[in-house]
């Protein structure tokens, strides 16, 4: 019962002040009283003063407790007592709803998801309508659908719009969200209640550290499942026509299972291979294909279970690309062996009279000869004329020493080799932003020019001399053409995996700078590199499936992360988490208004009162009649005397 204008103590004292105005009437007494008698003929005036006299005891206790109850009940209705609430503020509830990709597994005639959806309907019908409730979709990240909220038609409504996402869940970070939320939003905090299939990461599955107040509604998560979990392609580095095929799956289940997986190209058989996999183990698959062109690889596992979400995944392959290169040299046999070492280059040899500056080429090479105009695109010059070089030549000389490369340099990196002595060599004079990638005592000897086009002058000729059997001969020719076409030489890794945080493997000195994650429509996405004793991880997170292309100079690794994240177990719950949906409050009902009834109540019992012992012209009258008879007799005595 709670009283809505009077406190309890300011109810009792009134009620205590009054009943003993009450009483002290009562024993409060009158000498002259007002007397009703036949005649007035025997009667003498006394000259007596009126006294007060008080009473020892009540003559009249039941009209006085008849009274004294029926101010009580007066007061108490005057105090606004209603019935049926006895915490107005209600308490603030946080709903964790497991929305992972796991809640699409199938069951009976639907999925998980729907018997989640129906558990946190069923908690909500057992709490009063007083309390609030804020609903949280957890799968890798918290997010809050409502904020704390009393009514249930926006709580349902969020309920129903919940489906399962395709990541997986994070169970400690979920309720510390939920934890975070209540001691920060809440008045009154009521329980956390966790409900879904609970299927989590092995670093989560022991979790014990829990609010006190959380309560779990688990569904069943006990289905078998077998799912791709990653796939990895490479270019084979024997055979850069050919892929390295790599593909993970794994049983999730409690018994040993036996399928068949199988790779299509293009809708072309491209392999297949049987597995035997134990319970919650991984077996890898190894495959080889050969492909230039471009198509869609499809990893298929031939397996009915209750989610078939990962059974199958798809990558997109680009077609192999390699630098179309024209040389144009009298001694083609000098430069042949750097060009044709080379699987991602494709070199062809003219004369110089065959030079057209607008020839169709990646790359054009010009070996000791001047043509009557520049290439159009890129173009590598090798001892050109003094007249016709693009950067100008300070002199020539012979007998001279490289002493100095550039590693520094893009078009340098990896060169090392020093006191190689020149037979003959251009020392130029470069400009303003132009690169100096090895030089001598006199000057540089190799100078880069670009962007638009790109240019680079080699002073004196790679396939002859000490220079023909140096190591830094093919290096420094590969360099300059991964300088001039990137595309043709980037080094690409392909993986199907699973939406959520990715590490990848990066060189020990990457630096943030010279990396790009990008997703969609090329947007940025934020990443940390973290560097060890072992070398450095960068690691991105994708809540949605796409496609994730990270750059890290002439390599790229694109992610196509389609394939839903599925926890590895079932969470554990401590036997001291309250469990399963609670009982419905009946006390919930709209609160009622009592002081009508005390009112009328407490009116009944002065009415009864003033009827039984009040002197009313009724009871004046009753009496009247009840004397008439004795009056006749005595005025026949008087006639008879």
């Amino acid at each position: 019962m709670n009283f809505l204008n009077l406190g309890l103590g300011e109810l009792l004292g009134l009620v205590g002040a009054i009943s003993a105005g009450v009483v002290a009437l009562y024993l409060l007494d009158r000498s002259k009283r007002h007397q009703m008698v036949a005649t007035l003929r025997f009667w003498s005036a006394a000259d007596v003063r009126t006294e007060l006299k008080h009473r020892r005891r009540i003559q009249q206790p039941w009209s006085l407790l008849l009274q004294l109850i029926s101010l009580a009940l007066l007061l108490t209705a005057i105090a606004g007592p209603q019935l049926g609430i006895f915490d107005a503020a209600g308490r603030d509830h946080v709903i964790v709803l497991d929305t992972s990709a796991w809640m699409g597994s199938r069951v009976g005639q639907g999925i998980l998801m729907d018997q989640a959806k129906a558990n946190a309907r069923a908690y909500l019908r057992g709490i009063p309508r007083r309390d609030r409730v804020m609903l949280v979709r957890a799968d890798a990240l918290a997010t809050p659908a409502t904020a704390f909220e009393s009514s249930r038609v926006v709580i349902e409504s969020a309920i129903q719009q919940s489906q399962p996402g395709a990541s997986a869940l994070n169970l400690t970070q979920a309720l510390q969200f939920a934890d975070r939320a209540q001691k920060l939003q809440s008045q009154r905090a009521g329980e956390i209640v966790f409900i879904g299939a609970g299927r989590v990461s092995e670093e989560d599955a022991g979790l014990s550290t829990l609010p006190a107040n959380l309560r779990v509604i688990t569904t069943s998560s006990t289905q078998e499942n077998v799912g791709l979990r990653k796939i990895g392609l490479r270019r084979s580095p024997s055979a850069p026509d050919s892929w390295d095929i790599f593909v993970v799956v794994r049983n999730y289940g409690v018994r040993p299972q036996s399928i068949d997986l199988g790779l299509q190209f293009s809708k072309s058989p491209a392999g297949s291979k049987k597995l035997t996999l134990r319970p919650g183990s991984e077996e890898q698959a190894t495959f080889t294909y050969a492909a230039k062109s471009a198509g869609f690889l499809e990893a298929r596992l031939n397996v009915r279970d209750a989610f078939p979400q990962d059974d199958r995944a798809v990558v997109e392959l680009p077609p192999q690309v390699s630098s179309h290169v024209v040389v144009f040299s009298n001694e083609p046999q000098l430069l042949r062996p750097l060009f044709d070492a080379n699987p991602q280059v494709d070199a062809l040899f003219e004369s110089p009279d065959k030079f057209d500056p607008a020839v169709k080429a990646d790359v054009v090479v010009l070996d000791r000869f001047t043509p009557p105009s520049a290439p159009r695109g890129a173009s590598i010059w090798i001892q050109p004329t003094a007249s016709g070089s693009p950067v100008p030549v300070k002199a020539t000389r012979t007998g001279v020493r490289l002493d100095q490369w550039h590693p520094e340099t893009t078009l340098g990196a990896g060169l090392r080799t020093r006191d190689v002595t020149l037979e003959s060599a251009e020392v130029f004079s470069p400009a303003a932003g132009d690169i100096t990638v090895a030089e001598t005592s006199d000057g540089p000897v190799i100078v880069a020019r670009g962007p638009n086009p790109k240019q680079v002058v080699i002073g004196f000729h790679p396939g002859r001399g000490a220079m023909k059997y140096q190591l830094a001969t093919p290096l420094l020719i590969a360099n300059i053409l991964r300088w001039m076409t990137p595309g043709a030489f980037r080094q690409w890794e392909f993986q199907a995996g699973t939406v959520g945080t990715v590490n990848v493997a990066v060189e020990k000195d990457a630096k943030p700078e010279d990396i790009r994650v990008l997703g969609a429509e090329n947007r940025s996405l934020p990443f940390t590199l973290e560097t060890n004793s072992s070398g450095s991880n960068l690691r991105f997170f994708s809540g949605a499936p796409g496609t994730v292309r990270v750059q890290m100079g002439d390599r790229e690794a694109v992610y196509s992360l389609t394939l839903p994240d599925v926890g590895e177990t079932a969470w554990r719950v401590p036997a001291s988490v309250h469990k399963g949906v609670p009982r419905a409050i009946v006390a919930d009902a709209a609160p009622r208004d009592l002081w009508p009834w005390l009112a009328l109540l407490g009116g009944i019992g002065l009415l009864a009162d003033w009827l039984l012992y009040g002197r009313s012209r009724a009871f004046r009258l009753r009496a009247s009649r009840a004397m008439s008879p004795h009056f006749k007799k005595m005025a026949q005595w008087r006639k008879a005397s």
